[in-house]
């Protein structure tokens, strides 16, 4: 039995899990039965009121709950210790193996109630207000030096000191200097460690879900604090003791105000499945010279006694500080010690040479390999991705082996190597792949969240179909920066399919999609630009050259349409457009000019009241200057009501003609007597509410069917 399948095990008594009923499995459409099938299957317990018929894909939603969140379980009673200025704190020390490592482990402690419930709400509503602005504005997306997407986080820390400013919560500097600086000094036996970096993030519907397991080798020690109450999410912090994820995470239960403490050699990660959490993790090294050149001295003892992780993590230092030659020189003695990491970051320096080496191809592949043997997750998907695919004068393709290293890089929990993995089958005629990708799109992957945007949308591989389910992920890819999401996120709003629509912010999405480099993208800009749309004013020249970087990258109908295109551009009107590009000049125009300069970049305007509030919001959409994805959850799309059809038009106007009117009131005995009131049917309402008048249900004439096609100059003529 694989790791994966064992997952769905009942818990052992390490820990508790959080379903133990027999689980349901879901197969597709068409597909055997679970007495005659042979592919896997994801199951969900049994007990769940939502679980779909047998004959339907499971929904994200129940494979969330196919997952059991163990929780760890502390072998050692708590003891009272002082946090500073904090006393009588409550610490479970917690230890979990290393991986790669045979008989060693990696502690943690696990602090009780260290923040007041007030610091904690203060540090929630600053903090979140903060990254809030900023993700809306396009920013707060810094690569995760973990994994290379998405941060969703804002830092809180410059230059090695806490940012001073309205906008830092006043109970930060309490908590970091008075509380946990003088507790990691004294339990790591280091007086001169020094905060390095302070960083406020967010686990959200359609942003982050997942970070996957990973050291934290740049930080001497780490503190995760718990900002709300763990009823807000499932799921959180874990550690993970080997690469059997699904068998030895576990979680820790981590509580409003707790904190939990650990070093660099703790193998950890975060996976929310539902609900919302929000956390502040601060990094600290062992002296503030090495906070200042961003360097990890503390390796370098070990790394001279022979120790392979202390050797590939003074390689990581070195490399931080650009001298990539010694880098490389440390990481290649712990590659002789077939440290899986070190072989992992060593083939990636050789295909893309962050040093400017030269690359070697050659060496790149066996050195995945031998850590592919060796377990490691992350070089299993990488070459298994490769080899799936081949490229040309570098890897011979190799789709049995690539599917093979996928198959044990997903078992390991990977979601690269889930979607990945899912795209082979699905081509090979495996349905059995749609559930690999749904996998996929439960951790948060932009482009698994975009496939599944599109088989329910198209209804593909036996996916009913569903806008509003089509409009969440593709709005959960375009959040993430996919530029071909927010193409058709762009194209949902312009046709209005499924949400109100919306030309300006239709083509502002346009404009982000083709800054970022997607054919389609650009195709709908241009022909936004050629025609006006969403309040953009007409430039032929730049619509011909939006239409013909589209065509340079093969969009089909950017070539057919580009004879259009340069038929335009010959006309010489409109005339070329002067836009400002400075403050100053924008205070040079009137109020006028400055609305028909926001109305012609589709800038929504209404709430600004003043010139100086006109400047403000035109000074935001300068050259140079990031302008709104408008894909953030803060932007909500307000769905459209359903239209009722003609035979619902038809059934109600019969019913309201079947209703009798109402007799006048009679009076008896000088008291004026009202007639009891006639009973109803369906769904019309109680008897005591007032009813319609049968004149009031005059059905409205059918509503044609919105476009449906692929760009938007189909709908937008």
């Amino acid at each position: 039995m694989s790791a994966y399948t064992a997952a769905y095990a009942p818990a052992d008594g390490y820990g508790t899990a959080s379903a133990s009923r027999a689980p349901a499995s879901f197969s597709p459409p068409g597909a055997p039965t679970a007495a005659t099938s042979t592919g896997s299957k994801f199951s969900v317990p049994s007990g769940l009121s939502h679980v779909q018929e047998p004959s339907s894909w499971p929904t994200v939603d129940q494979l969330v709950a196919a997952v059991p969140v163990r929780t760890y379980s502390f072998q050692h009673p708590p003891q009272k210790v002082d946090v500073g200025d904090r006393c009588g704190i409550a610490e479970l020390r917690g230890s979990v193996a290393k991986p790669f490592v045979a008989g060693e482990e990696a502690e943690f402690f696990l602090l009780k109630g260290v923040l007041t419930d007030n610091e904690a709400a203060q540090l929630v509503s600053t903090c979140s207000k903060v990254l809030g602005e900023l993700i809306g504005s396009g920013k707060g997306r810094d690569p995760d030096a973990t994994d290379g997407r998405p941060s969703f986080s804002s830092e809180l820390l410059q230059g090695g000191q806490l940012i001073e400013n309205e906008q830092t919560p006043a109970a930060l500097r309490p908590v970091v200097e008075g509380a946990l600086l003088p507790y990691i000094r004294k339990k790591f036996g280091c007086p001169t460690a020094a905060l390095s970096s302070a960083r406020f993030r967010r686990f959200v519907p359609e942003e982050r879900r997942f970070i996957p397991p990973h050291h934290e080798h740049a930080a001497f020690a780490v503190a995760t604090m718990a900002l709300q109450d763990p009823d807000a999410f499932t799921g959180g912090l874990f550690v993970q003791g080997s690469t059997r994820a699904f068998l030895d995470r576990r979680f820790i239960p981590l509580g409003r105000g707790d904190v939990c403490v650990f070093q660099h050699d703790l193998h950890h990660g975060v996976e929310v499945q539902e609900g919302a959490r929000f956390e502040l993790v601060l990094h600290f090294k062992d002296s503030p010279q090495a906070v200042a050149y961003g360097s990890s001295p503390w390796y370098l003892k070990a790394a001279q006694d022979g120790k392979a992780a202390a050797q590939y993590g003074w390689a990581l230092s070195c490399a931080a500080g650009k001298d990539f030659s010694t880098a490389t020189t440390w990481l290649d003695k712990a590659c002789s010690q077939d440290h899986p990491e070190a072989l992992g970051t060593r083939a990636d320096w050789a295909w893309e040479t962050p040093g400017g080496s030269e690359a070697d191809p050659s060496n790149a592949l066996e050195l995945w390999r031998r850590a592919a043997e060796l377990g490691h997750g992350r070089s299993q998907a990488r070459l298994g991705a490769l080899l799936l695919q081949g490229v040309q004068g570098k890897v011979q393709q190799d789709s049995w082996e690539g599917k093979r290293l996928l198959r044990l890089a997903f078992e390991q929990d990977d979601p690269d190597a889930a979607f990945h993995l899912g795209q082979a089958l699905l081509q090979d005629g495996d349905r059995d792949g749609a559930t690999k990708i749904l996998a996929a799109c439960v951790k948060g992957h932009a482009r698994a969240c975009f496939q599944v945007a599109e088989m329910y949308r198209e209804g593909q591989y036996s996916f009913p179909k569903d806008i509003p389910q089509s409009l969440h992920y593709t709005k959960w890819a375009a959040h993430q920066g996919d530029a071909q999401a927010l193409s058709n996120l762009g194209h949902l709003i312009i046709n209005g399919m499924g949400v109100v629509r919306d030309d300006a912010k239709a083509v502002r999405l346009f404009r982000q999609a083709a800054k970022l480099g997607a054919a389609e993208g650009m195709l709908n800009y241009g022909l936004a630009l050629l025609r006006g749309n969403g309040g953009v004013k007409v430039d032929y020249q730049e619509a011909l050259e939006w239409a013909q970087k589209s065509a340079a990258l093969g969009h089909s109908l950017a070539h057919q349409q580009l004879s259009m295109f340069f038929n335009a551009a010959k006309n010489p009107n409109p005339p070329a457009r002067a836009l400002p590009s400075s403050k100053e000049e924008l205070q040079g125009l009137g109020v006028r000019d400055l609305r028909d300069l926001l109305r012609s970049e589709g800038v929504n305007f209404s709430d600004c009241v003043e010139k100086s509030d006109l400047i403000a919001r035109a000074a935001m959409h300068l050259p140079g200057v990031a302008e709104p994805w408008d894909a953030a959850p803060e932007y909500k799309l307000v769905l459209e009501r359903p239209k009722p059809t003609k035979e619902e038009i038809l059934r109600q106007r019969q019913r309201h003609e079947a209703v009798p009117s109402k007799p006048p009131p009679s009076v008896e005995g000088g008291t004026q007597k009202m007639a009891a009131p006639a009973a109803f049917e369906g769904d019309l309402g109680s008897a005591s509410a007032p009813k319609p008048k049968p004149t009031d249900a005059v059905p409205k004439p059918p509503v044609p069917p919105r476009p449906s096609a692929s760009t938007m100059f189909e709908a937008v003529d």
